[in-house]
């Protein structure tokens, strides 16, 4: 009962088991047809894909006649009857047949058995999948179209991701994949339909490799699946298509398979060994096809029968083959397959590992060995495919694959040394395939490859330079000069001319011939120099040079032969120029490190210091550059005499001492610069045995075959030729070996023979003169009992004669060739192992040096490219050359390489050295717009080059005027070119002046017009004939042609090209420009002003009265700058004043317009310098330049000299008045004090300068000067006469007596004398500054002005007398003239009035203005006695009164002589009458004193009765009884008057006591016309004068 009920129980479990599954599988479908796709490959059910991959394949295969008679289902039919005990039919046998005949179908039913249980497609497992498919790839039953359909199913699994990487069994099903794609079978058809096949299994191995599952493959895998793609790749019999397609395939897989590089962790520790095994210690080996022996392996597609056979059959055809060995040859994954055996993939064994380095190193390997260009199974289309595919690979994963050791074993090695020698064919796709592997080799891991890549780029320009012997000579000059640093120009002696420590793939071969030797031409060298181009385009690539090869040691100086070479290079030839030719690449290069360098400079400085933190100092390379030097030079003396070259060295420090053999052999054997034939000779010599002895022994034996370190030893130097020598080594290294304890050899003199026997059968084996070669046996024989009397083991010795006839012991400098490249090749690893890696220096650190020692074969080479530039590629190359090289040169402050530059720009512009005949210009209106045409705007109007030369000259000197030096000369010369042919902005040529304000230069001189003559009444034929041809008139200018339409549009394309120069921004700014090149700056326009040319030599400037309008042009400029950089003048004026004193100081021989120029230029900087007090001396040492001016020359200049002095006393009087400098000024302006135009700024200063702080300017030193100036003034109103004369003859044509510059001037006489007249008042206060002794201040401050005055008083002209004679006359009665001196009051009389008369009785001066001078004689002779009678009761005590009296007498007397009219003949007599009645008042003249003979009354009379009989009678008559004579009355009056003026009061007393007599009306008009308009106010007076009549003593004493 129990067990019924639990047998119930389980079936009812088991019910609802069965329905839970189907309700779940119906609701997983349901699931699947109502929710989105699962995957993004596909949108189709994944279940419905699978079917209908599997309905394709099937359908396939039962249209094959093999299978179709069957049905799927029927395939099985009978077994399950058999199962449940039913009796088998009789057909049972042929059903088992059948059914053991079609496995594959079995598959696929069995496939959707599971189907139907697999609820979702994760939940699929792959194996289960795949399997079926795989099986009919792999069948050899099927044909082509049946497995062409199971990989395009497989194929599209793994497109649509039903496959991923999360299916179960999906690494154990993706290494399944791989076998059965790499060793699929099917029966051969046409070759057509074949490749057809072969085609798909590349797009499954592609597929497979690219998806996601594809990570999962194995390292055995992806092996045979490499070996499958190389071996379509290779297979000839395969179509160019199907190899292309595998090509792209292998690409795919190598690209993916680098890329994954990336991921792959590095190992701690590298390893030495050929390859990194794996963990099951298998080496995984891939072996590409041999297109010779490609039948082996694969029948051929249209192979259809076996031989042997009568009937045709069609035969299995396996693809590939995939030879996996291991150590392991139990394991099944590690199983060699061949054409009947398959691999198999065990389901129950552990996920294989996913493929990494180990099949990474193995691809790597095989396509370098297909690189082998000595290997001749492998031909030039499997290089390209490797080469192709190396390429990607290097792309992909170059740098990456510098981290792991055994890559870079292969990269360093085998695979440098293929490419470099392949890099020497000449056919043109296997080249252009190397280069650009090596361009991307080096471009990837060029820090691990320093030494390969020198000797790379030492072949590169060993094979494009042309042999010494056939260099032709540059067309211009690479080193403008010496370099700036000491080079070495020395190199040692290496094979083949090779740069030191560096092997040469360009070698000769063993038998003499060159393999290459031959400079490359055509479309190879252009592919050599695009590849060069490659490198040079790596920002660091010339900076990289310079500091690991031309700083290091060992190595060749690249940076200073690449510079060389491509500066040789980077000019076109004529003959055959295009734009493509080589020297575009090279310039190119050039450009592209120039280019770099700028890029740098944009670098931050923060940046700057963490780039440069780990580098060397360029100081440290500095000197490490000069001991390679003094080693090379140390190598060539060595090579020349060892020991001069080793006595050199050691001078130098770079050996410690000669004494010390250790170290002298440490550096010969490290030493790469010896010749290792003369070190051979020098080792093997008797006295440098110790030498050898420490030698021999830095190598280390320890373990080696005698062969091998004898090896060792001798690649080191070359063996001598003596027998002795040789013999001498061997003992050497016989004893050093001996000393190892070698295993075999059980002597030192075994050790000798044998090593003596070895190099004998080095020889034996390798020379070609040897025909009979030795024997093994015959080694063996010759060696017999010389092992301490034992034979040598015979495996020992088979060893080392194997080895030595495998591989020659190469001596150094002995073979060439092949051999001699292995050689080299394997010095250079052995150098690269300690070599250390190739520094990247992506900093500027270096740059500005390494720019100074290459500038000049750089812009050598830029400036030829210009010139023979005939495309606007290369000009503007050269063009941004030029102007980067500016950019340099001023970012790195170096003002001589940017004159260079400048100057270079200047040269190609073709304005410098262009002839200045403007004679020929000519002014045409275009447009509204006047333009002169010229030879120059014509010639540079049609110059393309020189138009882009200028406007990049200018824009630099625009941009970078602080670095400009020297380079401003051609700069100017440009300008004045310019300038000559009216080409300049007009805002050039505006200046400053003084009367006009501003006025532009004159780029010819004015024209005077010529006063016509009157007419020849006597012309001829003749003498009109005559005028016509030598008038100025007839010149080329009647006969010029009219320019052309192509003159005129030449002219105005350089009127543009000087409108985009921005000429007159160039000197906007000069405020901003430092001194040093400031000063430059005025030293250069100095020196084009002066007529030189920076393309000819300087000369000493010639003088020369014709205008120049390029000299006042310059004279302007440099006083523009000059007035601009006021506060720097300090530094600006020693230039500027030594070229103004050259103009000046030669004024008499060169043009007006410039000295006047040169004039108003200095007067223009005095003014702007008056304010500083420093430079108070140059600004007077300026003015006394102006006095040196000649006569000649000083009319001319006159008004603007004298305008720019009264600008300059406006500016700052004060400049006069310090260190007794003040009489420059005076000096000045009393030379211009007769010039008409000049004179009246020489009067407005003068008069400024005295009128100015109530007289404060005049002191005790310029008081005489000023006296003397004002007295010029007043003599220069003199003018005025001559028009008074010619109005009063009555000439003709005179319409006024004056004209307005006479009348000027007279204005400015009559004001001077007033101002002469008003410096009295100044006088006490000088007298009291002066400290002067009483006895001498009267004559020093006085008597000057009296002086002045009484000179004055002749004047020719009228009006001046006459106001000089009014102030002379105030002067005089002065109070404060009038002393207690008596000798003062004598020098009034004879200096002054008596001088006065003695002038007026002079004919010469009386005929200047006769009616005039009349009148000025009465005033004279009124004046002399209101004098005398002023003076005369001080005058009474002096014992000299009669004689100063008698003296007046006298000259009254000679007036009445010489009187000419009536005025003069009544004007004596009535100024004697009133002062014979003044002095009638005095005792002293008397007439009691009549009884005494000599008394003044008698003397008096005696002498007036001379001339004047009467006028006693007249005067004093005999008087009437009770009255009184006029006489009488006067004397009262006199005393009373008299009485008040001796008064100690300063002023006089006021007349008003009684009225004087009426006078004449003669004498009140003589008076009053002497009178001016506005009487002139005396100082100290309290109201002004007003003249009365003169015939009474008291009016005459007011």
């Amino acid at each position: 009962m129990a067990s019924s009920t639990s047998m119930g129980h389980s079936q009812a479990k088991e019910d609802h088991d069965t329905l839970a599954r189907k309700l779940t599988t119906q609701r997983s479908r349901h699931s699947l047809l109502e929710e989105p796709v699962e995957s993004p490959g596909y949108e189709l059910q994944w279940s419905h894909l699978i079917h209908a991959e599997i309905i394709s394949v099937t359908s396939a295969m039962r249209r094959n006649s093999r299978w179709s008679g069957m049905s799927v289902s029927g395939l099985s039919m009978g077994s399950l009857g058999m199962n449940m005990g039913l009796r088998g039919r009789e057909n049972q046998k042929e059903g088992a047949y059948r059914n053991q005949e079609s496995p594959l179908m079995v598959g696929f039913n069995e496939l959707r058995s599971r189907l139907a249980s697999t609820g979702a497609a994760k939940d699929m497992d792959a194996v289960a999948l795949l399997d079926p498919f795989l099986e009919v790839i792999q069948s050899g039953d099927t044909n082509g179209p049946i497995t062409g359909a199971a990989l395009s199913s497989v194929e599209k699994f793994l497109m649509c991701k039903i496959i991923n990487k999360d299916s179960p069994n999906v690494s154990l099903a993706m290494q399944r994949l791989a076998v059965a794609a790499t060793h699929c079978k099917f029966e051969a058809s046409d070759s057509v339909s074949d490749e057809i096949v072969l085609l798909k299994i590349l797009q499954v191995l592609r597929v497979a490799f690219t998806s996601g599952p594809g990570s999962l493959l194995s390292d055995e895998s992806v092996c045979s699946m490499i070996e499958t793609g190389l071996s379509m790749c290779c297979q000839l019999q395969l179509s160019e298509m199907l190899r292309k397609s595998a090509e792209h395939t292998m690409t795919i897989i190598t690209q993916t398979m680098f890329e994954k590089l990336r991921t792959i962790p590095v190992p701690k520790e590298s390893s030495t060994s050929d390859a990194e095994e794996p963990e099951d210690n298998e080496v995984i080996h891939v072996q590409a096809s041999n297109p010779q022996e490609s039948d082996a392996h694969t029948t051929a597609p249209t192979s259809t029968a076996t031989e042997g056979e009568d009937a045709p059959q069609e035969q299995p055809r396996e693809l590939v083959t995939v030879g996996v060995s291991g150590n392991e040859p139990e394991k099944d994954e590690a199983a060699t397959l061949n054409n009947e055996q398959e691999p198999e993939v065990n389901l129950d064994a552990a996920p294989p590992k996913s493929y990494g380095l180990p099949s990474i190193r193995e691809l790597l390997r095989v396509l370098i060995s297909l690189l082998n260009p000595h290997d001749q199974q492998h031909i030039d289309r499997m290089r390209l495919m490797a080469l192709s595919i190396l390429d990607v690979a290097l792309e992909a994963g170059g740098r990456s694959i510098t981290k792991f050791s055994v890559l870079m074993a292969l990269v360093s090695d085998d695979m440098c040394k293929f490419l470099f020698q392949l890099a020497r064919t000449d056919n043109l796709p296997i080249l252009t395939l190397t280069l650009r592997v090596i361009s991307t080799l080096f471009d990837t891991m060029k820090p691990c490859l320093k030494l390969q890549q020198e000797l790379f780029l030492s072949f590169l320009l060993d094979r494009l330079s042309p042999p010494a012997f056939a260099l032709k000579p540059l067309p211009f000059n690479p080193d403008f000069g010496e370099p700036l640093r000491p080079v070495a120009t020395s190199e040692p002696e290496v094979s083949n001319g090779s740069r030191a420590g560096s092997p040469s793939p360009s070698t000769k071969s063993s038998k003499g011939d060159k393999l290459d030797t031959t400079t490359a031409h055509g479309e190879v060298r252009e592919l050599l120099l695009e590849c060069l181009g490659q490198f040079a385009r790596a920002p660091t690539f010339m900076i990289d040079l310079w500091v690991n090869y031309d700083c290091g040691l060992d190595c060749s100086d690249l940076f200073q032969d690449m510079i060389k070479f491509l500066t040789r290079n980077s000019f076109p030839d004529s003959t055959t120029y295009s734009a493509s030719n080589s020297h575009m690449l090279c310039m190119d290069s050039l450009l592209l490190f120039i280019n770099h360098m700028v890029d740098r400079l944009s670098t931050s400085k923060e940046e700057n210091n963490i780039l440069d933190k780990d580098l060397e100092s360029y100081d440290d390379l500095f000197k490490r550059r000069q001991q390679k030097e003094l080693l090379v030079k140390g190598a060539a003396k060595f090579d020349e005499n060892p020991k001069a070259g080793l006595a050199f060295l050691e001078a130098h420090n770079m050996i410690k001492s000669l004494n010390d053999p250790i170290g002298l052999a440490v550096f010969l054997k490290t030493s790469t610069r010896i010749s290792k034939k003369l070190l051979g000779e020098f080792l093997a010599k008797p006295a440098n045995s110790d030498v050898l002895k420490a030698f021999i022994q830095l190598f280390d034996f320890n373990g080696k075959r005698l062969d091998e370190a004898l090896r060792d030893m001798l690649e080191t130097f070359r063996l001598p030729g003596e027998s002795q020598q040789i013999e001498r080594i061997m003992e050497l290294f016989a004893a050093t070996y001996f000393a190892t304890k070698p295993a075999d050899v059980a002597s030192q003199d075994a050790a000798f023979i044998l090593g003596y026997a070895v190099v004998m059968l080095n020889t034996d084996q390798h020379n070609r003169g040897v025909r009979d070669r030795m024997s093994l046996e015959q080694f063996a024989k010759n060696l017999r009992g010389v092992n301490n009397n034992e034979n040598f083991s015979m495996k020992y010795l088979g060893e080392i004669f194997d080895a030595i006839r495998k591989r020659e012991i190469v001596l150094p400098q002995e073979h060439e060739g092949q051999l001699g490249f292995n050689y080299a090749w394997k010095e250079l690893l052995h150098r690269a192992e300690t070599a250390g890696p190739l520094i990247i220096s992506n900093t500027s650190l270096y740059d500005k040096e390494l720019f100074v020692s290459s500038w000049k074969p750089i812009m050598s080479a830029i400036s030829y490219a210009f010139n023979m530039a005939q495309d606007d590629a290369t000009l503007q190359k050269s063009l941004t050359g030029y102007y980067q090289c500016a950019i340099l040169a001023a970012h790195y402050q170096l003002p001589d390489i940017f004159d260079r530059v400048t100057m270079s720009l200047a040269r190609m512009t073709g304005l410098l050295d262009t002839p200045n005949n403007t004679a020929d210009n000519r002014d045409v209106t275009v447009d509204g717009v006047t333009i002169t045409v010229s030879d120059l705007a014509v010639q540079f109007g049609k110059s393309y080059k020189g138009q882009l030369a200028a406007v990049v000259a200018f824009g630099v000197a625009n941009e970078h005027g602080n670095m400009i030096r020297t380079g401003w000369r051609p700069i100017l010369e440009i300008i004045k070119n310019l300038f000559v042919n009216s080409l300049l902005p007009g805002s050039m040529l505006e200046v400053e002046d003084f009367l006009s304000g501003t006025t532009m230069i004159l780029l010819k001189p004015p024209v005077v017009p010529e006063v016509k003559e009157k007419a020849r009444q006597d012309s001829s034929l003749l003498s009109t004939l005559s005028s016509y041809l030598l008038s100025s008139s007839y010149s080329y200018e009647s006969v010029r042609e009219e320019p052309t339409p192509e003159e005129i549009e030449s002219t105005r394309c350089t009127a543009d090209c000087v409108s985009a120069c921005r000429l007159e921004e160039l000197f906007t700014d000069i405020r901003l420009l430092e001194d040093l090149p400031l000063t430059h700056l005025m030293e250069a326009i100095k020196f084009v002003a002066d007529g030189n040319s920076v393309t000819k030599p300087s000369k000493v400037p010639t003088p020369s009265k014709l205008y120049n309008p390029a000299s006042v042009f310059f004279l302007e400029l440099m006083i523009s700058l000059t007035v601009q950089n006021r506060y720097r003048v300090q530094a600006l004026w020693p230039i500027v004043y030594e070229h103004l004193s050259d103009i000046i100081r030669e004024a008499g021989t060169q043009s007006v317009l410039l000295v006047e120029r040169a004039v108003v230029g200095l007067l223009r900087l005095c003014i702007r310098l008056a304010h500083n007090d420093e430079m108070n001396k140059e600004v007077l040492d300026a003015l006394d330049l102006l006095l040196g001016l000649p006569i000649d020359v000083v009319p001319e200049v006159a008004e603007q000299m004298m305008a720019g002095v009264l600008n300059l006393l406006k500016a700052d009087s004060s400049c006069v008045r310090p260190n007794l400098n003040w009489d420059v000024l005076f000096a000045l302006l009393s030379s211009t004090s007769n010039h008409p135009e000049a004179a009246k700024y020489s009067f407005e200063a003068i008069s400024m300068f005295v009128a100015e702080n109530d007289g404060e300017n005049v002191s005790v030193e310029n008081y005489a000067d000023c006296v003397d100036l004002l007295i010029r003034f007043a003599a220069a109103g003199a003018v005025g006469a001559e028009g008074v004369m010619k109005h009063e003859s009555g000439q003709r044509g005179v319409k006024s007596h004056m004209s307005k510059a006479q009348a000027n001037a007279v204005d400015r006489a009559k004001k001077a004398v007033e101002m002469l007249y008003k410096l009295h008042s100044q006088a006490p206060r000088l007298i009291t500054e002066s400290k002067m002794s009483p006895e001498l201040t009267w004559s020093a401050y006085w008597f000057p002005i009296l002086v002045g005055l009484t000179q004055q008083c002749s004047n020719p002209c009228r009006e001046v007398r006459n106001h000089a004679m009014i102030y002379l006359q105030r002067a005089l009665l002065l109070p404060e003239i009038v002393t207690d001196k008596v000798s003062e009051w004598v020098v009034v009389f004879d200096k002054v009035l008596f001088t006065l008369l003695e002038d007026l009785l002079r004919p010469e001066i009386v005929q200047q203005d006769p009616a005039g001078f009349e009148e000025t004689r009465s005033k004279a002779c009124a004046i002399v006695c209101k004098t005398f009678l002023h003076y005369y009761f001080r005058l009474l005590e002096w014992e000299g009164l009669k004689a100063l009296w008698m003296t007046v007498l006298d000259y009254m007397d000679a007036f009445m002589q010489t009187a000419q009219s009536d005025q003069l003949y009544e004007a004596v007599p009535e100024s004697l009458k009133n002062c014979l009645l003044v002095m009638s008042t005095s005792e002293a003249f008397s007439e009691a004193s009549a009884s005494r003979p000599d008394s003044l009354w008698n003397v008096t009379w005696v002498r007036i009765n001379k001339f004047l009989p009467n006028l006693k009678a007249e005067i004093f008559p005999e008087q009437s009884e009770g009255g009184s004579s006029y006489a009488a009355l006067m004397m009262g009056v006199s005393k009373t008057l008299f009485s008040v003026s001796n008064t100690p009061s300063p002023a006089p007393a006021p007349a008003t006591a009684t009225a004087p007599p009426p006078v004449s009306e003669e004498s009140s008009a003589q008076v009053s016309s002497a009178e001016p308009e506005e009487s002139p106010v005396v100082m100290g007076e309290s109201t002004p004068e007003q003249p009365t009549a003169v015939n009474d003593d008291a009016a005459l004493l007011l």
